[in-house]
């Protein structure tokens, strides 16, 4: 039994899912290919980090609320970041995928199969629900360990391992959770294979409840593949593979029950794909399915979901070894959705719009091309989802604060695009885009305006987001347009341009083929190491250095020289 909870955690932590632990454990491979985390700040960035845990499919993480790493695994054992085994951790999802596997160090070779939430009354104690696979495309049990980080010097412990909540066959879209609508609680979600029936766990202070119910059709049961996946709002549910197609339902956060079920067919050969992914855009209006070689959108706000369906991609020819597929699916912190080819690959597609309809969601394959493959994503809840505000479950005295979060794009000229990616149910935003010359134009109250400037330069851009509780303003600089004039001289021959120096964190650059991957490298004084970044972005963030003088390195993909610069890191 779980110990009485001690404390009230916060519910407006924000950045739990602010890194993405991944890596693919395969010979012949390199020890290099297990240090892959996918940082999500301004801009995510892709860093190698060293680590004892190797991965093979279940990767699920927890950060704090300002973004740091607390705890990770990899469906084998459990880890924390300075590298020690969580105790007692050793052991997770016991039968034939462990013994095959995990025996070997290589990782759990399941997807979608294990998510953590931080206990609702205790933040110490860390919570992973996962699913073992006893037998070759058999599932069985939705088991539960629990780690207290604060045991054994502070090296934690798992004091509960591989209790089983749900015992039972289990479908293979895995397991999915989302806040209660009191803001604190969490359910958590697995359906049973072969049968219409949902298992629904709830975590709360008090201890665990789980209930089950039956609606809508009979699952006949892929092989393998498919996710289950909440909306960010928490009001529906959603389940896709290319057997069974596309099921969604209304979901009830105060009692965790389902209704009206809808069951969109589709008329084609998606029958013999095995694999499918899921996603919803951040403003849980369109809905995305993969089925290998294609992926559609669905409007769930359309009267009739199944004939809004549009089909927004068709695989590409392989790039990356293999990857000419559009596999499993994940909705960043940042707005965008990540999408990973099948099999261990060194490509990952990207969705840079889902909030737009048809083909506007620019959906662009292989715009990563990493150092080394992955194979897996995380399957993260919506960290950032409130209570129902005025519902029956609003009972804690806990309200929705807005949180100002948001991301620009540039357009050819001065044009620059910008996206609202704020949470907690703000219902007004206000921008202003720092050109105070543009008279009206300097502001929109628009959730993804755009904003064309008088002239290359930076510009500070501020979001203001507010609803019934509050208001949050959220500030950067944007660079547009920027010329030679206005950035340091380029440096090595080869045309490019590094700027602004001194800077306060951000660094950006030109001259970098569109979509090139780029490894950032920075070293202080002493010659030190002290920050890599792989990214296809054309910018970096080095606020989490001191203030200092550093050189900033550009390297290609061969290792070749783009540019290099000193610059000075001075904070405001």
């Amino acid at each position: 039994m779980l110990p009485l909870a001690v404390s009230i955690s916060h519910i407006y932590a924000q950045k739990q899912d602010n890194i993405w632990v991944l890596g693919y454990n395969y010979e012949p491979l390199t020890p290099e290919a297990e240090g892959i985390n996918f940082v999500f700040n301004d801009s995510m960035q892709i860093v190698n980090t060293p680590r004892n845990m190797t991965f093979f499919g279940t990767t699920s993480s927890m950060c704090d609320s300002n973004g740091s790493l607390i705890i990770y695994s990899n469906g084998c054992f459990i880890e924390k970041p300075n590298g020690n085994n969580v105790e007692n951790s050793e052991g997770l999802n016991p039968g034939l995928l462990y013994n095959i596997w995990c025996a070997n160090s290589k990782g759990y070779a399941l997807e979608n199969s294990m998510v953590v939430l931080q206990d609702p009354g205790n933040p110490e104690l860390f919570h992973f629900f996962h699913i073992p696979s006893v037998a070759p495309s058999f599932l069985k049990d939705v088991l539960h360990t629990v780690v207290d980080i604060s045991a054994n010097n502070g090296t934690g412990t798992a004091f509960v391992k591989n209790e089983a909540f749900v015992s039972d066959t289990i479908h293979y879209h895995g397991i999915h959770a989302v806040r209660h609508a009191n803001g604190r609680d969490w359910w958590v979600v697995a359906a049973k294979k072969f049968s219409n029936r949902y298992y629904f766990i709830q975590l709360t202070p008090e201890g665990i409840k789980t209930q089950y119910q039956e609606i809508g059709s009979v699952d006949t049961g892929v092989v393998y593949g498919g996710q289950i996946v909440f909306s960010p709002d928490g009001s529906k549910l959603a389940r896709f593979d290319s057997q069974d197609d596309l099921k969604v339902f209304d979901f009830d956060r105060c009692t965790g029950t389902l209704s009206n079920p809808v069951h969109v067919k589709l008329q084609n050969m998606a029958d013999i794909e095995r694999f499918a992914g899921l996603a919803w855009s951040a403003d849980s209006r369109y809905l995305y399915a993969s089925e290998n070689r294609r992926l559609l959108q669905y409007d769930t706000y359309a009267t009739d979901m199944g004939s809004s369906m549009q089909v927004v991609a068709i695989a590409d020819p392989p790039v990356c070894f293999l990857s000419g597929s559009i596999g499993t699916m994940e909705l960043g912190p940042d707005g965008m959705i990540y999408c990973r080819p099948y099999n261990g690959q060194k490509c990952l597609h990207r969705m840079k719009h889902p909030e737009r309809a048809g083909t506007a969601c620019a959906f662009e394959q292989n715009h990563y091309q990493l150092d080394y493959p992955i194979d897996g994503l995380p399957h993260f809840p919506n960290f950032r989802l409130g209570p129902i505000d005025g519902s029956p479950c609003d009972t804690l005295g806990l309200d929705n604060h807005p949180l100002a979060n948001w991301r620009y794009d540039r357009t050819p000229g001065l044009g620059v695009d910008f996206t609202s990616v704020s949470w907690y149910n703000p219902t007004d935003w206000l921008w202003d885009f720092g050109d105070p010359a543009s008279g009206g134009a300097n502001s929109s109250t628009e959730k993804h305006p755009a904003h064309t400037y008088p002239a290359p330069g930076p510009y500070e851009v501020c979001l203001t987001v507010s609803n019934q509780y509050g208001s949050d303003t959220k500030c950067k600089t944007v660079w547009v347009g920027t010329t030679s004039s206005l950035s340091p001289t380029p440096s090595d021959g080869e045309g490019v341009i590094l700027w602004p120096n001194p800077t306060t964190g951000m660094v950006y650059w030109s001259g970098v083929p569109e979509g090139e991957p780029v490894t950032v490298r920075v070293v202080d004084a002493l010659g030190r190491l002290r920050l890599e970044r792989h990214t296809t972005e054309h910018q970096a963030d080095l606020s989490a250095l001191e203030d200092g003088l550093y050189f900033v390195a550009l390297l290609g993909r061969e290792g070749q020289a783009f540019g290099a610069k000193a610059v000075v890191l001075a904070k405001k």
